[in-house]
């Protein structure tokens, strides 16, 4: 037994170091084939030439563009300049103590302004100021002013007369009757107070109950009123645009960047927003040359195509050029606006714009024109 278990732990051992003699070589050959593909991966990365990444290639040439359509309102904040006359003083006809006073909400022709010794003083807009009494049969260029005021306010009159007729007395007497003094129908110019429009806001006003007031003396004094209004730095468009500033609208003709429509300028004069720069300055003058908020969309808004800025050529003037379809044709268009680096713009050769699906940009049309 002893021999038998002797022989059997020889073998074991034996067997033991075939094994691991076995896994040893398996090891070795392991390493000999990743250093074999190691060395070869090397050699491949040293011998063959270099690949630039794919962002460092060269740039493909963009040749096209595609476009669209969008409502073109030509909606834009812009400033306007406004050009105000000079302030004006008014001069009192009446002289005595003012008893009354209605100049709070402004003065308005064929109304009472103030009251003198108890006489109501009538403001009133003749073409030239009034100078003298006028009488039943007088003639002149004031007698002919007041008949035209008097037919545009609604009484009688002799309009385009320059006599002082009977209707013209009928007409007189029945103002100053409304507005509280007796009257023969014989114009007293103490009854009067010239204003040089049918409505003013006055500033400095004089004529406060209980002060005294003599003829020929300032009572009060007309700030500057708007005469016209420019958009500054404008540009024209070949629409009508609606010009909008404190509420007040008008519409603005094609190729124009100013107005000096007098009753629009005198709407915004009016406006509360300008009445209270207007009583802000110091002596009746103010500041104006930095400009005053406004607004301009058009009239009537249009369908525009929106295009690449590179694409429209022979823009020198910014107002008209050209762009290229796709299909090479040359079309004519007039820019008429500019948003975000693209042009907006509308053929004028009366091309459909939806029918423009893609433009010609860079260099399919170098030396591209017009002509």
């Amino acid at each position: 037994m002893t021999k038998t278990a002797k022989s059997s732990g020889r073998d074991g051992t034996r067997h033991r170091d075939r094994h691991e003699r076995r896994r040893v070589s398996i090891t070795w050959l392991l390493l000999a084939v990743v250093t074999v593909a190691a060395l070869a991966v090397g050699a491949c990365a040293l011998f063959l030439p270099d690949r630039p990444p794919e962002l460092l290639s060269p740039a493909r040439q963009v040749t096209s563009a595609p476009v669209n359509t969008q409502e073109y309102t030509g909606s834009q904040q812009v400033t306007v300049v406004p050009t105000v006359s000079a302030s004006r003083q008014l001069l009192g006809n009446a002289t005595g103590t003012v008893t009354a006073d209605w100049s709070g909400s402004g003065l308005t022709s064929g109304r009472a302004a103030y009251q003198v010794n108890g006489r109501a003083v009538v403001a009133l807009n003749t073409a030239i100021p009034l100078y003298r009494d006028i009488r039943p049969g007088d003639v002149g260029q004031d007698a002919l002013a007041v008949n035209n005021e008097l037919n545009r306010l609604g009484y009688s009159s002799s309009p385009d007369s320059t006599t002082f007729t009977w209707y013209t007395q009928l007409g007189w007497q029945q103002l100053m009757i409304d507005q509280g003094n007796d009257s023969d129908g014989t114009l007293l110019l103490a009854d009067t107070l010239w204003i040089p429009s049918p409505s003013v806001t006055v500033a400095n006003w004089s004529g406060t109950v209980g002060a005294m007031v003599s003829a020929g003396a300032p009572v009060g004094e007309i700030p500057g009123t708007i005469t016209r209004l420019d958009i500054k730095n404008g540009q024209p468009s070949a629409q009508d645009r609606t010009l909008t500033m404190y509420g007040q609208s008008i519409t603005l003709p094609a190729n124009a960047t100013g107005v000096d429509d007098a009753a629009f300028c005198a709407q915004v004069t009016a406006t509360p927003e300008f009445q209270q720069m207007l009583q802000g300055s110091v002596n009746g003058t103010i500041d104006l040359s930095a400009g005053l908020d406004a607004s301009l969309t058009l009239v009537t808004p249009i369908t525009a195509l929106r295009v690449p800025a590179a694409a429209v050529i022979d823009a020198g003037d910014g107002v008209n050029g050209c762009i290229v379809a796709e299909d090479g044709q040359t079309i004519p268009v007039a820019i008429v606006g500019a948003e975000l680096g693209a042009s907006l713009v509308q053929p004028t050769d009366g091309t459909d714009a939806a029918s423009i699906g893609t433009v010609k940009i860079g260099p399919a049309i170098a030396g591209a024109s017009c002509s």
